[in-house]
């Protein structure tokens, strides 16, 4: 009965433990997202339509939705109802292990979230901003002990992440002056000089 009565106490000193440190973390990770929620805010953009195509997940495409609702920029169906394209070239959310203890078990990893992104005008194709990314990481504690919590902190950080990444997208499109004219590809169409490297020299005139 003894032996019965400590092994319960020590599992529920775990659980306790495991319990506390759980509401810490999401403590925590509530704090970050509504950090993020209040990044969020109007920026300047210069046009009103924007075609969004590539590769990425319902979550972002959610999110990058959301932002340009509050930013008044209506999301077309079609290419050609639209006055900027972004492409998300990539999108990547994983996780590294980042440390070990002496035994070997894996004591941390590091969330990576990133988006590969451009934008180009829609009739002449010329970039608007060239390819570019966004990269994130978060460093977070593990034990074995607890994976389920930490499953849910990952899940919540990636989150958070998102948000920050979709915020610094607008900034970075916010940051485009000005969209592509015929003029600059006219300028960009001028600017190619077809080579004559393959022509063949007069032949001399060996007549005497």
């Amino acid at each position: 009965m003894k032996k019965t009565i400590t092994t319960h106490s020590a599992s529920r000193r775990s659980w306790l433990g495991g319990g506390l440190s759980w509401i810490v973390l999401a403590t925590a990770t509530l704090a970050m997202g509504g950090c993020a929620w209040r990044m969020r805010g109007k920026v300047n953009l210069p046009y009103k339509s924007l075609f969004l195509t590539g590769t990425l997940t319902p979550e972002l495409k959610d999110e990058i939705e959301m932002l340009l609702r509050v930013n008044d920029i209506e999301l077309v169906k079609t290419i050609k109802d639209a006055e900027l394209v972004l492409e998300i070239i990539s999108e990547q959310n994983a996780r590294q292990v980042l440390s070990y203890n002496t035994s070997g078990q894996i004591t941390a990893y590091r969330i990576i979230s990133r988006i590969v992104f451009r934008a180009f005008d829609p009739i002449s194709g010329l970039e608007a901003m060239p390819e570019s990314d966004i990269f994130l990481t978060r460093d977070l504690d593990f034990s074995q002990s607890n994976i389920q919590a930490f499953d849910q902190q990952v899940a919540e950080f990636v989150k958070s992440m998102r948000i920050d990444i979709v915020s610094q997208l607008m900034r970075r499109l916010a940051s485009i002056k000005k969209l592509p004219t015929e003029a600059d590809l006219l300028k960009k169409n001028n600017s190619v000089v077809p080579s004559n490297s393959s022509a063949k020299p007069a032949a001399s005139d060996s007549k005497k």
